[in-house]
């Protein structure tokens, strides 16, 4: 696969030794170069992480979502409001590491932000405002979970992936970007909701209810 770059959807075909993944979709996440593969993030219920060889690698069409206009009927295709994001890390050896590696984000690498995804449905995104206890944070978190209103949100502006979601949220914020399995992720979502309350209000930026949060260590 030639111009390859990151955020593009891909489909993977004659692989050898994982021959189930053959027909799979995902998009690139980066390229490895002493190993010289690509990080595929796998679309399916169990979000693998793949790394793949380019020449099992062919491009493929990024998701589309189509609505049913609710007066004429008429089949529309919304136009994309933003473009995929490409820069991300890989954090799955438990949620211990996946928690480290959010407050790292602020405590390590100094940013402003930082997106967790798992796949292309589901992100949490944390705006940081300062310390918080001993080594933890607080700030402002918004996220897209299985509720039915947070994917409305994701298929009504059109977003390859819901990470973009959070990318939106965190304009003007340097940002950490990183993607983790289901299991990591829902773990960690739910241990943040329980740090978190929500006033009644919406960001308007992603479109996401905006939950107020203190992480501790």
């Amino acid at each position: 696969m030639e111009n390859a770059k990151p955020g593009q959807a891909v489909e993977l075909h004659g692989l050898q030794g994982a021959a189930h993944l053959n027909g799979t979709k995902g998009h690139l996440v980066r390229f490895l170069r002493e190993e010289q593969r690509w990080v595929v993030s796998c679309e399916g219920n169990d979000y693998k992480v793949v790394n793949v060889k380019p020449a099992n690698l062919k491009r493929a069409e990024p998701k589309k979502e189509y609505f049913v206009h609710p007066v004429t009927g008429q089949i529309m295709v919304p136009r994309t409001t933003s473009a995929p994001v490409s820069d991300t890390s890989i954090v799955s050896e438990g949620i211990a590491n996946l928690h480290a590696a959010v407050l790292g984000a602020f405590y390590n690498q100094r940013k402003g932000g930082v997106v967790v995804s798992c796949g292309d449905d589901y992100m949490l995104a944390i705006e940081v405002d300062g310390p918080h206890g001993n080594g933890g944070v607080y700030g402002e978190m918004v996220f897209a979970d299985k509720c039915t209103s947070a994917q409305a949100v994701v298929r009504k502006r059109n977003c390859q992936r819901a990470t973009e979601l959070g990318r939106n949220f965190l304009a003007g914020e340097t940002i950490q970007y990183i993607d983790t399995n289901e299991i990591d992720f829902f773990s960690l979502l739910s241990k943040y909701k329980m740090q978190a309350k929500w006033d009644g209000l919406i960001d308007l930026k992603s479109g996401l209810r905006l939950y107020t949060v203190s992480i501790a260590r």
